[in-house]
């Protein structure tokens, strides 16, 4: 439980960032390399490549257990457990935030995803488009290392890839034949992962095991890609530094972070010109919540009552469709080998607003194949076990369809009144169901893959639907968005369109919880891109928002 005592102040700095995921990253080493004084603050610990379970013989156990995705399943002190029973919520605590166990699946939001008011009125309308935002994806593509494969007709032109594609394997090869006959357009998934040496890190040796983190530096992990650039710069990183609030002065400017030292329990503050929020679409609203004050009574930066609403997760659901070939499912990447796109516009005869689309992904190990893989197939036990598991395995598909769900008000995140963290600070309530044109949506994502199997003459089929049949749907929510969205009007947004807070001028939030809709694709691409340019907009208005010692150290 943390202590009550007055906390330990530390000497002012420029720039505070909170959060070392993607969005920290970037900020903390774009400011320090712009010669800030940066400090950044992490509750979770640096993971070293040698504790992950990648080369330990219960690797697919640890997965389950103290490496699961699901802080409510790890139960680790340095995570915060939520509260909910509408979702199971992903997310890693430590160093690389996320990107430590993500499938490091990298493909761009579309154009139309910023103009969702203007095409339907269901979602805003983004401040930004996607040209505002495409110099710095080619920025964040160069910085992380994307494989690909160039001129997907889908999707506007872009830079070149750093990598060919991952090689799509005998997986790949089936898949492609049934989407070849049903005539949908895909293409070679991008990722961040590498499929030949680049920038001094290896190729991707293939071996399957991308989510036990990836101690190679294959994969984009943010510990290994950006945090070495930020710490040789001069950012100073503080691990197991839980903040326990973001505090303002009488005008109500933000002026540091009091925050916990999870291993002594004592109290600190971190004086700062600027303070810089990373901490993910449930644990950014959660933490301007709990920074409420006489000048912010409804919380940090929440005037207007959106802190914390519009979460989104996108429409999920994952097929398993096994043939009568061995595919090699337990290796190469766990990422998607293809996207499929040929619905990922709005076609309102479909009976929904919003697009799907198709992830032709891989199904993990032994372990987690006798389990049922992605969709719950769950092999039979007992004496015919043996039989089965050698006709299953490594024939196996998997289909993950991804919808983009509207963003609505209800759909939110709270304080939970009776769950606390490790050091006694209340737990995110998160609360979230489907309206009516996201359940349209995701019945026809589900069809679509089950027309999938049909064309790879399938031997055996099964959904995970995420309890949707059963009129309980609580997915697994990888994607945490929303819930401090941007916007031209700070009477309906958190943040303006450089992801600077209406109500606190030297507040800047930068993860996923400032989108003003999800797409139907993953978002750690965006966000990364976000993170750059809202970075160089900080170092370039200093001037404005912090000290003349900082701006004359960025002119000098």
């Amino acid at each position: 439980m943390l202590q009550t005592l007055k906390p330990h102040r530390h000497d002012k700095v420029d720039v505070l960032v909170i959060g070392a995921g993607a969005g920290g990253a970037i900020c903390a080493m774009q400011m320090a390399e712009a010669g800030f004084d940066t400090v950044c603050l992490e509750q979770g610990p640096w993971w070293p490549a040698e504790d992950y379970p990648h080369y330990r013989a219960d690797w697919e156990w640890r997965r389950e257990t103290s490496w699961n995705t699901a802080p409510n399943a790890r139960g680790l002190n340095s995570d915060y457990p939520v509260d909910s029973a509408d979702e199971t919520t992903l997310m890693w605590g430590g160093v690389g935030g996320s990107t430590t166990i993500y499938t490091a699946t990298w493909p761009r939001f579309r154009p139309s995803d910023f103009r969702k008011g203007t095409e339907h009125g269901l979602a805003p309308d983004w401040p930004i488009c996607y040209e505002d935002l495409a110099d710095w994806y080619e920025l964040a593509d160069r910085a992380c290392g994307v494989a690909g494969w160039p001129g997907d007709p889908a999707m506007p032109p872009r830079g070149p890839f750093q990598t060919r594609p991952v090689p799509p394997g005998k997986m790949g090869r089936r898949a492609k034949m049934g989407l070849d006959q049903l005539g949908w357009h895909y293409w070679d998934m991008p990722v961040a992962i590498l499929a030949e040496d680049y920038d001094g890190r290896p190729a991707c040796n293939n071996c399957g095991n991308c989510q036990n983190g990836c101690p190679t530096g294959a994969l984009n992990d943010m510990a290994r890609t950006h945090w070495p650039r930020a710490l040789a710069a001069g950012c100073r990183l503080r691990t197991g530094a839980r903040v326990e609030r973001i505090e303002t002065d009488a005008t109500g400017r933000a002026t540091g972070a009091v925050y916990v030292d999870r291993h002594t329990g004592t109290r600190h503050f971190q004086a700062a010109d600027i303070v810089i929020l990373a901490a993910n679409g449930v644990g950014t609203p959660r933490l301007l919540l709990l920074s409420e004050n006489a000048a912010h009574p409804n919380g940090l930066a929440n005037r207007s009552d959106q802190v914390g609403r519009n979460l989104m997760h996108h429409t999920l659901s994952i097929a398993g469709i096994w043939v009568d070939e061995p595919l090699d499912t337990h290796k190469g990447i766990v990422s998607a080998a293809y996207i499929v796109e040929e619905f990922a516009e709005t076609d309102v005869s479909r009976g929904f607003v919003n697009g799907v689309t198709l992830h032709i992904v891989r199904m993990n190990g032994a372990g987690f194949q006798a389990l049922g893989a992605h969709s719950g197939n769950t092999m039979a036990w007992g004496r015919d076990h043996h039989r089965i598991f050698c006709e299953r395995f490594d024939r196996g598909i998997g289909c993950l369809i991804v919808g983009d769900d509207l963003p609505r008000p209800d759909n939110r995140v709270t304080l939970s009144e009776t769950v606390t963290d490790s050091s006694g600070l209340p737990a995110p309530r998160v609360t979230y169901s489907l309206c009516e044109n996201d359940e349209r949506q995701l019945r026809f994502g589900i069809a679509r893959s089950r027309d999938l199997a049909d064309a790879l003459d399938a031997v055996d089929y099964k959904i995970n639907d995420f309890g949707l049949e059963a009129g309980n749907y609580a997915p697994g929510a990888w994607h945490l968005l929303g819930t401090a969205r941007m916007g031209d009007n700070p009477d309906t947004s958190v943040v303006n369109r450089w992801q600077q807070a209406w109500d606190c001028a030297n507040l800047f939030i930068v993860d996923g919880s400032v989108m003003c809709s999800g797409a139907a694709v993953n978002p750690t691409s965006t966000i990364t891109a976000l993170a750059y340019r809202a970075a160089d907009h900080i170092r370039r208005h200093a001037r404005d928002l912090g000290s003349a010692e900082a701006t004359a150290r960025m002119e000098g």
